[in-house]
């Protein structure tokens, strides 16, 4: 698989219009439409950048890796929704715990059993 057609599967499967994602990336439309065609290449920033925005590896982009299953899918606006009212119900500690070590606070006991509690002096958690 060459990086045109991994770059064509994430934008693909992604929520947003081929233009929007242009305009986060601060691209034009032609050129990512040059990356998704193999005109083009991106070069070492780009593909950094992508795979920030994708949430993939730039090892990924660069075909080092295997492609992503074919059940690989994005999660639904819904989805996303979800999880920022759930981050917003968080105490500014739990938020910092949330972002800093990748695990959600939630309702389920055996989860919350394994994430430390943090302390503020002052603040109830």
């Amino acid at each position: 698989m060459a990086i045109s057609e991994r770059i064509r599967y994430l934008v693909k499967r992604h929520p947003k219009s081929r233009q929007e994602i242009a305009g986060d990336l601060f691209i034009s439309t032609d050129c990512l439409g040059n990356y998704i065609t193999g005109r083009r290449c991106p070069d070492a920033a780009m593909v950094r950048k992508l795979a920030i925005y994708f949430q993939v590896s730039a090892d990924y982009i660069l075909c080092v890796t295997p492609a992503l299953k074919d059940t690989f899918t994005l999660p639904t606006v819904g989805q996303e929704q979800g999880l920022l009212s759930l981050f917003r119900t968080m105490n500014p500690v739990q938020r910092e715990l949330f972002l800093h070590s990748g695990y959600g606070i939630t309702s389920y006991a055996s989860i919350q059993q394994m994430l430390p509690v943090m302390e503020i002096p002052g603040e109830t958690v």
